[in-house]
């Protein structure tokens, strides 16, 4: 009786918390094509609805990596979908993993029906390579109300960025994120055509970076802000100082702070 009791309180706390965790949710046949849904336990009709991309080279890692965040922002009060996708291949590049996006976007906003959030005018939030796909999917399908891009790769064709790729061994995965075989020596238009930088379109973009970041230059970031103002879309820079390539999210007290950011974007934009 104690044990069934304490089964009972434990199951109180899963479904009265501060948000319900619902997990592998499939909006795909891939066993990659799947999300996990986090929703306040609130009047959700007026909540932001975050989508949620990871990192990992376009080629590893999973929900796990920012199941974290996911929490972290749902407990601000955010309705969030922590969003798995495929990994590129010969098979498989940038187009099949923004479709990937868009297949996630469209299950969130079918179970708004079931759960009562909001059906459109989402945000969509990125690290790593998970930014490089919330710019692209941002910028070229133009539904989402604000972007989120932390140490986000955004010009991949940049020559700086293709010999740094070719000296880490990372060529093959961006001839596959590309669908197309990298001249180090010429114009790569495949790149370009996979590049944020090359597909602005008008949506507030908020870059966070680490100014120690030896995966991800932080001119990444820079000169795409750069190009934001110059296109006079709203944006903002934060640039975390000594921090790397996490950004400081594997630190409670940078995590906080970065969390906080994202947030406030969110909500300064939520129409």
């Amino acid at each position: 009786m104690k044990h069934f009791v304490l089964f009972l309180l434990f199951a109180y706390s899963i479904s009265f918390g501060q948000s319900k965790h619902i997990t592998n949710l499939a909006y795909g046949k891939s066993p990659q094509q799947i999300l996990d849904l986090y929703i306040p336990n609130e009047n959700l009709k007026d909540l932001p609805v975050v989508i949620l991309l990871h990192g990992g080279a376009w080629s590893m890692g999973g929900l796990e990596y920012t199941s974290k965040h996911a929490q972290d922002i749902a407990d601000k009060g955010f309705v969030v979908a922590n969003v798995d996708y495929r990994y590129v291949s010969d098979n498989i590049s940038a187009k099949d993993l923004l479709a990937d996006i868009d297949a996630a976007v469209g299950y969130v906003s079918e179970a708004s029906n079931k759960y009562g959030y909001a059906k459109e005018k989402y945000h969509i939030v990125g690290i790593s390579a998970g930014a490089h796909l919330a710019l692209l999917y941002g910028y070229t399908k133009k539904n989402m109300i604000s972007i989120t891009a932390l140490c986000a790769p955004s010009r991949l064709d940049s020559s700086e960025a293709v010999e740094f790729m070719r000296k880490n061994g990372h060529l093959d995965i961006i001839e596959k994120l590309a669908g197309a075989k990298i001249d180090v020596n010429g114009t790569n238009d495949a790149l370009i055509k996979i590049s944020p930088f090359n597909n602005i379109s008008n949506i507030p973009t908020l870059l966070i970076h680490g100014d120690a970041d030896n995966l991800v230059n932080v001119s990444q970031s820079q000169n795409l802000y750069n190009e934001l103002k110059r296109k006079d879309v709203e944006t903002k820079l934060i640039i975390r100082k000594g921090k790397g390539h996490d950004v400081g999210m594997n630190t409670l007290e940078t995590e906080i702070q970065n969390i906080d950011d994202i947030t406030a974007w969110i909500m300064l934009h939520n129409k």
